[in-house]
């Protein structure tokens, strides 16, 4: 047994269906109207579109704004603070060093520094893999 044609099969499916449903009675000029309708709608929805994601695209601008301003705050006060308490240190540990160090008691609070610095940038990485580390383990 073959099948039927595919393009014999749809005219009379067509055909079928044309008999059994018949088309309401449109005005003439719908797709005028219907081609107008949706040009006005898609008009204002693009707008109010674009007015939504310029809005949007502004509140994303203030909040980048605001948290740039405040990690600006931050590192300043975190270096303001810094600076204090090295040379709060420095005046502290000055005389003790140049009894026990002589002449190399500002190389040695330099390198202290140094020291200091690298400790506080390595911490946070080296304590994170510390801690990968011993739960591997």
């Amino acid at each position: 047994m073959t099948d039927p044609k595919p393009a014999e099969f749809d005219r009379c499916l067509d055909d079928a269906l044309e008999r059994a449903l018949r088309a309401p009675q449109v005005p003439h000029n719908l797709r005028a109207r219907l081609n107008a309708a949706l040009s006005r709608s898609a008009e204002s929805d693009l707008a109010t579109l674009r007015a939504r994601l310029e809005r949007e695209r502004r509140e994303q601008l203030e909040t980048l704004e605001v948290e740039y301003v405040r990690i600006r705050r931050d590192t300043f006060v975190s270096l303001l603070g810094a600076a204090f308490a090295a040379g709060i240190t420095a005046v502290i540990a000055m005389p003790w060093l140049r009894a026990h160090l002589g002449v190399y008691a500002p190389m040695a609070i330099a390198w202290g520094g140094v020291a200091l610095g690298v400790g506080i940038t390595f911490y946070e990485p080296l304590r994170a893999a510390l801690r990968r580390w011993s739960d591997a383990l």
